[in-house]
């Protein structure tokens, strides 16, 4: 649920347009409460709206049906069965569609960092010199 629970706000984020939920204040979460009641004619109290994006308390299953019609669910059962996360089983063509990661080895890295070390030096030098 936790994870549905994001994707709502995610979704509901996404619809408005608005700076980041993180920036929002009693008067964001008002004017949301506001638009909610126009899009879905139910209210969602503005303090219950805050409560839910900044401390991730759930609210009512009245409020989540609420914010899932407002982005154009039927309910929240009908948002939960959408937006399902199963697992998702590999099989052999499935693995072969994917090509495998190449990993650089960590003592090429480290010699790579030297040898950027040694040639900036040796640059330096040569230009010094040369002055």
């Amino acid at each position: 649920m936790f994870r549905h629970t994001i994707d709502l706000k995610q979704q509901i984020e996404r619809v408005l347009r608005w700076e980041q939920s993180s920036h929002w204040r009693t008067r964001d979460f008002a004017h949301l409460s506001n638009l909610v009641f126009r899009y879905t004619h139910q209210r969602v109290d503005a303090h219950s709206l805050q409560n839910f994006w900044q401390s991730s308390v759930v609210p009512s299953p009245d409020s989540l049906d609420t914010l899932a019609q407002f982005v154009d669910y039927d309910d929240w059962a009908d948002f939960c069965t959408r937006n399902f996360y199963g697992e998702v089983a590999a099989d052999d063509e499935t693995v072969l569609l994917h090509a495998p990661m190449w990993e650089i080895p960590i003592r090429w890295v480290v010699a790579i960092c030297w040898f950027s070390v040694i040639a900036s030096v040796i640059i330096a030098i040569l230009l010094v010199w040369k002055q």
